[in-house]
């Protein structure tokens, strides 16, 4: 199981992983989609980009909600903006924390191998963040807006769709089940 180093706020080494992240775009559409971005509509290379444009238009204004994972190649793997948010459950609102955006590396949406693709970013930035709430004495429920094509990863992970509009949520429950999942295959790849 790849292990991957959590990140809270836009360090230098975030801001730098970003500009990498943007010179490997340049290169993958160059290399691969004619040059033009447009070619690799419908990927999840695409679906990269766009989200990649979204937070760099939001993260000068919300440095302080960055959370992202370094790689053990020490590469920015997986990055998203956070918000405090509340939730209502059973008549009380409870609070909790959104995921406004999150995004994998460009090496791990492109089609095409690349040698610094390494799986579990996204799923190690999602435990990061329930860690972090925990802490926090939030609850560690998780809010966000899923795309369509995101929405198995994330039920994979326990996020449940609410209501049709792409908002999911992961439970209190849900949450310790992911955590306690992740803890049991890193202790049984520590026996292999």
């Amino acid at each position: 199981m790849n292990e991957f180093r959590y990140i809270i706020g836009t360090t230098s080494e975030v801001r730098l992983g970003l500009v990498f992240w943007a010179d490997k775009i340049r290169e993958y559409t160059d290399t691969y989609y004619q040059g033009d971005k447009e070619n690799a509509r419908g990927t999840d290379f695409y679906g990269c980009i766009s989200k990649l444009e979204q937070i760099s238009d939001n993260i000068l204004d919300k440095e302080d909600f960055v959370r992202s994972v370094i790689d053990d190649q020490n590469l920015l793997a997986s990055i998203s903006i956070i918000a405090r948010t509340e939730i209502l459950i059973e008549d009380e609102f409870t609070p909790c924390i959104e995921i406004e955006n999150i995004s994998n590396s460009p090496w791990n949406n492109i089609e095409f191998p690349q040698v610094e693709k390494r799986k579990g970013a996204a799923t190690s930035l999602v435990e990061g963040i329930i860690r972090e709430s925990r802490s926090l004495g939030l609850s560690d429920i998780l809010k966000l807006f899923a795309v369509p094509e995101a929405q198995e990863f994330y039920q994979d992970l326990g996020f449940e769709e609410t209501d049709g509009t792409g908002e999911m949520i992961l439970s209190s429950s849900a949450a310790s089940r992911l955590l306690l999942n992740l803890e049991q295959k890193r202790n049984s790849a520590a026996f292999d």
